[in-house]
C-alpha cells in the first residue's frame, strides 16, 4: 500500500477507474503488439487498434473526470493540500504511461 495515493485507498470507484484505464491500455498495447508481430496491415488492422485506443481513452477520460464529480475525492485532493479543481492525476497512474 506504500505506492497508493489517498484517493486510491478512500475511494472505490477511483480504484476501479483507475483499474479499467489499466485494463484497457495492457488491451491495447497487447493489441498492436500481436498486430506487429503478426504482420498484419490494411484496415481490418487499423479498425482494430482505433477500437482499443478508443476503449482507453474512454477510461483514461472517466478516471480524470471523476474527481470533478466525487465528494471523497475532492476531500482527498484538499487535505492533502492538491489545487483544486482541475488536479493532474498523471502521478497517481505514472506507471500507464511507461
Amino acid at each position: 500500500m506504500g505506492t497508493e495515493s489517498s484517493v486510491q485507498v478512500f475511494c472505490p470507484d477511483y480504484q476501479r477507474l483507475l483499474k479499467e484505464s489499466q485494463i484497457a491500455l495492457t488491451i491495447w498495447n497487447n493489441g498492436r503488439a500481436a498486430i506487429h508481430s503478426a504482420g498484419h496491415r490494411g484496415r481490418d488492422a487499423d479498425n482494430t487498434l482505433r477500437i482499443l485506443q478508443g476503449n482507453f481513452a474512454r477510461a483514461w477520460a472517466a478516471l480524470q473526470r471523476h474527481d470533478q464529480y466525487c465528494e471523497v475525492c475532492q476531500r482527498v485532493s484538499i487535505s492533502e493540500g492538491r489545487s483544486f479543481p482541475g488536479r493532474s492525476l498523471a502521478p497517481a497512474v505514472r506507471c500507464l504511461n511507461a
